[in-house]
């Protein structure tokens, strides 16, 4: 069945299609979230079971993969801190704690499926076009949403999350077929180095020529969700991208667009400019709050209406202490909320809300934290999380998977000459040092729609290693 038929290279591609461009509508509830089950955990958890049947018929050649057993570690780490949760803390709702862990392993399943995609050194090229494809489409229904209506299914609060077709107003940040525009940002971060570099390295014409254009599509996008923080982590693993492969001069171009995009966009441009106030700030509260109580900082909000994006025309508030940069009022009265007011309230839930919470977690149970899915939906910082979640061996052995993927790729970088699989190497330890970065503010290994592509990604980040390692006979 599988003898002469490579099965994974066409469903990989099928993901790397469906999995940015399907919007999030809502298949089944799930009881205490309002996340929840959806077609494309239905499809690629159809394409895991292929992989098992696949697996079990070879004799399980995953486990002679030596990378393996790091995930096996963590997977062990997160499973120990689920029962440990249940069973000693009784944490509840128990479903939440269960169902994220299944979802991490859903989400890293991918990185396998993903390897056994790319059996040749041809196979490591096939990917991009569907990936181009994929992040084009991505830009065109994200300019749709911001200049033609075109629907939005938004996961922001309980209300928008049931699948309900939402209508941006002027002063939304684009989401395009992602559930927040910081998931769509965390995406187009990394998609930005692997398009940029094909447009400085490809020789062919045309296809240098459709990969500029997304490019430039893709950069725009980036700069209407206003996301601070991943676009300074797309200019960080550009930049180190381009220095890695020694191509010096395209920084230049590369920093320019960034710094025009601050000043061209309104929205990024007012963030940024109340990001540094705003840190100082919550800096000032913070210490003041330290030395007159030991106890951990928290702060109360005031419920406010939330309006993310307007279905029909009609107001749809949530009461839900989250900041917002848009209210709803009569169209010839819109007018943005100041966005000094929009960065300190973030600034507010993160340092005195998300932050300290995930901090108690971990000091309830330092080895192994509270369980998946126990620090609520959002904590806007991935380490902290993993911390309050896994606790100290959940962090560690999920960070040694990625210095893995670091050190193996060093003595890449100081090699005289590189080939095409070591240009890929390079490539994509700039789209995880970018990722990386974005966790420190989002929550990006548990948005699923980055998450799935960061992993499959990471497949054939540690294929290019391994074929040319094979190729050495050094795996």
């Amino acid at each position: 069945m599988f003898k002469n038929l490579n099965i994974f290279r066409s469903l990989i591609a099928i993901l790397i299609l469906f999995i940015p461009l399907y919007p999030k509508f809502p298949l089944a509830s799930v009881a205490g979230t309002y996340v929840a089950i959806r077609l494309d955990d239905i499809v690629i958890t159809a394409v895991i079971l292929i992989w098992v049947i696949y697996q079990i018929i070879k004799g399980l050649p995953v486990l002679k993969i030596k990378v393996s057993r790091l995930f096996i570690v963590y997977l062990l780490a997160i499973i120990a801190s689920t029962i440990y949760s249940i069973f000693i803390y009784q944490t509840d709702p128990k479903n939440i704690l269960i169902l994220n862990m299944l979802r991490r392993f859903e989400y890293m399943s991918l990185f396998f499926i993903a390897i056994d995609s790319i059996k040749t050194l041809k196979d490591l090229k096939f990917p991009y076009i569907f990936f181009l494809l994929g992040t084009a489409f991505v830009d065109f229904y994200g300019y749709g949403q911001k200049y033609l209506s075109f629907p939005v299914v938004s996961t922001m609060n309980s209300e928008f999350s049931k699948g309900q077709l939402l209508q941006m107003d002027i002063w939304t940040r684009v989401s395009s077929t992602f559930a927040g525009h910081y998931d769509l940002a965390a995406y187009l971060s990394f998609a930005l180095i692997i398009i940029g570099v094909a447009v400085i390295i490809s020789k062919n014409i045309p296809l240098k020529i459709i990969s500029f254009i997304v490019w430039l599509a893709s950069f725009q996008i980036l700069s209407y969700t206003a996301s601070r923080v991943s676009i300074f982590a797309f200019w960080g693993g550009m930049t180190l991208t381009l220095l890695f492969l020694r191509k010096y001069l395209w920084i230049i171009p590369v920093t320019f667009a960034v710094i025009f995009s601050m000043f061209n966009s309104k929205d990024l441009n007012q963030r940024l400019l109340a990001t540094i106030p705003a840190l100082k700030t919550q800096l000032a509260i913070l210490e003041t709050k330290k030395n007159t109580s030991t106890a951990i900082p928290t702060i109360t909000l005031e419920p406010t209406p939330v309006i993310a994006a307007i279905p029909s025309g009609k107001l749809l508030p949530t009461l839900k202490p989250t900041p917002i940069i848009v209210r709803h009022v009569l169209p010839d009265e819109q007018q943005p909320i100041d966005s000094d007011v929009g960065v300190a309230r973030s600034g507010e839930i993160r340092f005195q809300v998300e932050w300290p919470r995930a901090i108690n977690a971990l000091k309830k149970n330092p080895l192994l934290g509270t369980g998946l899915g126990s620090l609520t939906l959002a904590t806007d910082n991935d380490y902290l999380r993993l911390f309050g979640e896994s606790g100290i061996l959940g962090f560690i052995t999920f960070m040694a998977i990625q210095f893995y993927f670091i050190i193996k790729t060093i003595p890449i970088i100081f090699k005289k000459h590189h080939e095409f699989n070591d240009i890929l190497c390079l490539v994509f330890l700039g789209c995880q040092i970018t990722t990386l970065a974005n966790a420190i503010f989002i929550d990006v290994f548990e948005s699923s729609k980055p998450a799935y592509m960061f992993w499959i990604f990471m497949g054939i980040f540690f294929q290019a290693l391994n074929l040319k390692s094979t190729n050495k006979n050094t795996t």
